[in-house]
């Protein structure tokens, strides 16, 4: 079972920063989850959320920033017990800090309503421009459309489904969903992973990766279940 490092260390520092990152390769982590978004001058850049304010008390939403004013906001700003400044990274900067140890790669892409135009051919043509990368990715959204649209782009970049709202009963039309992108692997949360959705899902074919857990209890019990993967805000989960 996988360990994926969701958002970085994001348990012990600031999530989706150089410091989580950078952290969660020195407790030896090897796949990595994190968002994926875009400025308003074309920077590829990773945060969570489509504004500023959880983080950095700010506003703002990235799509109507330049980089050059993201870099300026503190997006620890929130964090205890050290908000001291960490900016928003490019998706360079965190490959660049991950990528000698990265074995798994889950890229986010946050596109909802197709907020960026482009961003798919954007993101593929710099994950071809780095020798590896692109065996390394997953591509994940909620976004029906931007997975559609990264399909059309690419017959074998993996993809991962992400559901809304997901229950038990709406897992047969989500199954049909994966399908119908050819997903290979399908996100599923922790309140309804259970032993039998999980085996439902592999008898489908597809990779079960389960978010988001932060408890060693629930971590060995998915791993009873089967589960391929769970992402976890921390990385030493299974020595907790």
């Amino acid at each position: 079972m996988r360990i994926i490092a969701h958002r970085g260390a994001s348990g012990y520092a600031p999530e989706n920063t150089l410091k989580a990152f950078s952290l969660a390769v020195g407790m030896g982590a090897s796949d990595f989850e994190f968002d994926v978004h875009r400025t308003k001058d074309g920077v590829l850049v990773v945060h969570h959320d489509y504004d500023l304010k959880r983080t950095a008390g700010s506003e703002a939403r990235i799509a109507d920033l330049a980089y050059s004013e993201l870099r300026k906001l503190n997006v620890a700003a929130h964090f205890a017990p050290d908000p001291s400044f960490q900016a928003a990274p490019s998706l360079e900067a965190v490959l660049d800090e991950i990528g000698p140890a990265a074995g798994l790669l889950n890229l986010e892409v946050k596109n909802d309503g197709n907020v960026y135009p482009g961003i798919e051919e954007q993101l593929l043509a710099f994950l071809e421009e780095r020798a590896g990368l692109r065996q390394k990715s997953l591509i994940s959204s909620f976004d029906h459309g931007t997975l559609r649209r990264f399909r059309a782009l690419s017959p074998d970049l993996r993809l991962g489904y992400l559901g809304h709202g997901l229950s038990t009963v709406l897992l047969a039309p989500a199954l049909g969903w994966a399908r119908a992108v050819k997903a290979v692997n399908f996100h599923m949360a922790l309140r309804i992973a259970f032993r039998a959705n999980v085996a439902l899902i592999r008898k489908a074919g597809f990779n079960v990766f389960v978010y988001t857990v932060n408890g060693r209890e629930d971590a060995l019990r998915m791993r009873e279940f089967g589960v391929d993967g769970i992402f976890t805000n921390y990385p030493d989960i299974m020595e907790k």
